[in-house]
């Protein structure tokens, strides 16, 4: 009996510390948690309050295609499904169908805040792990510090914390990113065939957010290829059941743009593709020429671009703690490959500068353009920053990291030290979405029609003037655009129940109405200006 009573108090006492750990260990996780979300949401409030959210005119567009699919003027399923469109992949737009039914959230843009902010917080809690995984085995203090550190310097990042309140693309991509090589380590770290699966169908989602991911899902092949264990059989069947999973995304999206454009590559050769778009803004971007072919040059831009977002001491020290962890786990590299996958978008972008396939000024004097395509790599800096801690002997790791947070700290508040509206990544899309010509042109035709609301229905064309459908109060199923059938049927003239035209000089309506004699006759006879700014013209139909 007392030896069963000992055995008793004995079990007890060994458990209670298990419960303990265990306690302490949610405790940990959820207080993570609960920052992350207090510091996105917050963050969301500042710069929604202070009307910096919905700046960028490709945001204002994301949340209008979205609202375009649920508030289409078509009934049937499929002219909703195409209005997705192309080039921008579906990931975002298909997120954001619940949320623009509501008119506020749609016409502020918060609809696509709340879908980056929920990624924002995604990509935070999954950065921690996958830091959690990386710096696994070394010193006690390191294993805790560290993937605090890598949480810190992504999570309070000004550059990042802006953009986690816009409705543009940036963030979810990070999100699917960060989640599939995070799966793709926990499949390195246990090779089970259903790990191998739900690590592919991640590449796959995060293919359809950016393109940057294409690459990505080409090198985790090549990853699961050389990582996988056993003989030549079972990495050619791991590598065939990755790579086909991994494919179907890639493999959608050619189907859609063939199925709606009967051209499988229209998002990369088509009007609205990045190449379409510099086709037709040559003359404008006769400036990028310098970039293509020098590939030494195309770096240096793109090393730039990253240390704008993070700032270039945060930057230096993802270089220095990048090659501190090669060399430190260069014996074991494949078992800490997936992370390597992070810096597959930052050379994607390089070869995109080679190739003249994408334009970049990082610096503010010349002018900012697609300064954003740095953020993601904020993703990289912060998981291998901290790892510069680690050059220290351990007795100085301590100080090193009390150091290397006063040096984060101090470059996040200069980053900001002149205000938040002089982020470079804030000015980019105030510059050339809110400041720009033709965006003022379009913002005091939308006070007009708020102010006047037009009589319905509305023939538009609503690529670049789609900002006055959210903007001026109008509604996408109240008018006539490029992704309804009618907008097909215009060869016998504006039809008798359109009582509003708005055209800007050189879109596609106007280009059409100039050039077939029927449309401009209807117009000329049937319709007399209401209103004009630059070079957009609202034409009402001459009341009988």
């Amino acid at each position: 009996m007392a030896s069963t009573a000992l055995e008793e108090d004995h079990h007890s006492a060994s458990e209670l510390p298990h419960k303990a750990v265990i306690s302490i260990t949610i405790s940990h996780t959820t207080l993570i948690t609960i920052i992350v979300i207090a510091v996105s949401v917050s963050a969301f409030l500042y710069f929604f309050l202070n009307g910096m959210t919905n700046v960028y005119g490709d945001g204002v567009a994301h949340v209008n295609i979205a609202r375009k699919v649920v508030d289409s003027a078509d009934a049937s399923l499929r002219q909703r499904y195409i209005q997705i469109g192309s080039p921008w992949l579906p990931v975002q737009t298909i997120m954001m169908l619940p949320l623009v039914t509501n008119d506020w959230l749609w016409r502020t843009g918060a609809a696509g805040s709340i879908v980056s902010m929920i990624s924002f917080i995604i990509a935070a809690l999954v950065l921690y792990r996958l830091a959690q995984k990386l710096y696994r085995g070394e010193d006690p203090l390191s294993t805790k510090a560290l993937p605090a550190l890598s949480l810190a310097i992504f999570v309070f990042n000004p550059s990042v914390l802006y953009l986690q309140t816009t409705p543009m693309s940036e963030l979810v991509f990070m999100s699917a990113l960060i989640v599939a090589v995070y799966l793709l380590q926990c499949w390195r770290d246990d090779q089970t065939t259903r790990r191998l699966a739900v690590a592919a169908i991640a590449v796959s989602f995060a293919t359809l957010t950016r393109y940057e991911a294409w690459p990505v899902a080409l090198f985790s092949i090549l990853l699961v290829t050389l990582a996988a264990s056993g003989d030549w059989k079972t990495k050619v069947r791991a590598t065939v059941t990755f790579g086909a999973l991994a494919s179907i995304g890639p493999l959608y999206w050619l189907w859609h743009n063939w199925e709606i454009y009967g051209n499988a590559l229209e998002f990369l050769s088509g009007p609205n593709s990045a190449r379409g778009i510099a086709i037709q803004n040559r003359v404008n971007f006769n400036w990028s020429a310098i970039f293509v072919g020098h590939a030494g040059l195309d770096l240096l831009t793109m090393a730039a671009t990253a240390s704008v977002c993070a700032g270039p001491l945060v930057f230096l020290l993802g270089l220095a703690g990048f090659a501190r962890s090669v060399v430190a786990k260069r014996k074991v590299l494949l078992e800490y490959s997936p992370p390597a996958l992070l810096m597959v978008p930052f050379l994607f972008e390089v070869f995109g500068l080679y190739r003249g396939e994408i334009q970049i000024i990082p610096i503010s004097a010349f002018g900012l353009l697609n300064v954003r395509y740095g953020l993601p790599h904020m993703l990289g800096i912060a998981l291998f920053a901290p790892a510069a801690v680690l050059l220290f002997n351990e007795r100085s790791r301590r100080l090193a990291v009390i150091v290397c947070l006063v040096v984060v700290f101090a470059q996040y508040v200069y980053l900001i030290s002149e205000g938040t509206t002089q982020l470079a990544i804030y000015q980019e899309g105030y510059r050339n979405g809110v400041n720009a010509r033709p965006s003022r042109e379009r913002t005091r035709v939308a006070s007009f029609l708020k102010i006047n609301p037009p009589r319905k229905m509305i023939l538009m064309h609503t690529g670049a003037l789609g900002p006055l459908v959210s903007q001026g109060g109008l509604r996408f199923a109240d008018t006539i655009h490029e992704g309804t059938e009618r907008w097909h049927q215009l060869g016998d003239g504006i039809p008798k129940d359109v009582m509003t035209v708005v055209v800007q000089q050189g879109d596609p309506l106007d280009l059409r109405i100039q050039g077939e004699r029927v449309l401009n006759q209807s117009l000329s006879a049937e319709f007399t200006q209401l209103y004009s700014a630059g070079n957009i013209t609202v034409y009402e139909r001459v009341k009988k």
